[in-house]
């Protein structure tokens, strides 16, 4: 009879941890990113960045923190239309990480001058694609000067596994193949 408790407790057990395991990967499943994609994006003030950036396969959203009278980007819909494109490639794995970039204008045109990663996402293809998509970035000053020359701008990158384990494989052996 003690024994039977115990098998039964043991199933039971098992029972509860399946079902909280499965009402978890749902609730997954829909988007786990989303709350933390949403604070992100909505932040009222950072930690002294100027832009927030969100990017994933899906979408490129943009939040100015700071300077607004001052400096504005340009709008570029094809560039953002590109770097959404170039992000599905890497939709090969479910992850989030941010980056900060640190720019500096030329004082006098307000183009980039400089480029710096302050705190990179040690993704490789990831910080070069980043940096590449600030150096497209242009700016208007409303109140023709330059002003601020010094900006941060932190990036939260967003990868989603779209594929199936097979559908990958078989990308990169297509991907091989081609290159040899």
């Amino acid at each position: 009879m003690n024994r039977f408790t115990t098998i039964l407790a043991l199933i039971s057990a098992i029972a509860v941890l399946l079902s909280s395991c499965s009402t978890t990967g749902s609730r997954d499943r829909s988007d786990p990113f989303a709350r933390d994609n949403n604070k992100f994006i909505t932040a009222s003030s950072g930690d002294g960045e100027t832009f927030r950036v969100l990017i994933s396969s899906d979408s490129y959203i943009i939040n100015q923190l700071k300077y607004s009278k001052y400096i504005k980007r340009k709008k570029d819909p094809g560039g953002d239309s590109f770097m959404r494109g170039e992000m599905k490639k890497y939709d090969k794995i479910n992850e989030a990480r941010e980056s900060v970039i640190r720019i500096w204008l030329y004082p006098d045109t307000g183009r980039i001058m400089k480029v710096r990663p302050q705190k990179p996402t040690f993704l490789m293809e990831i910080d070069q694609l980043l940096a590449e998509d600030i150096q497209r970035w242009g700016f208007e000053f409303p109140k023709n000067i330059v002003e601020p020359t010094r900006l941060d701008i932190r990036y939260r990158i967003v990868l989603r596994k779209k594929l199936t384990d097979e559908e990958i494989l078989r990308e990169i052996q297509n991907n091989m193949r081609e290159s040899q």
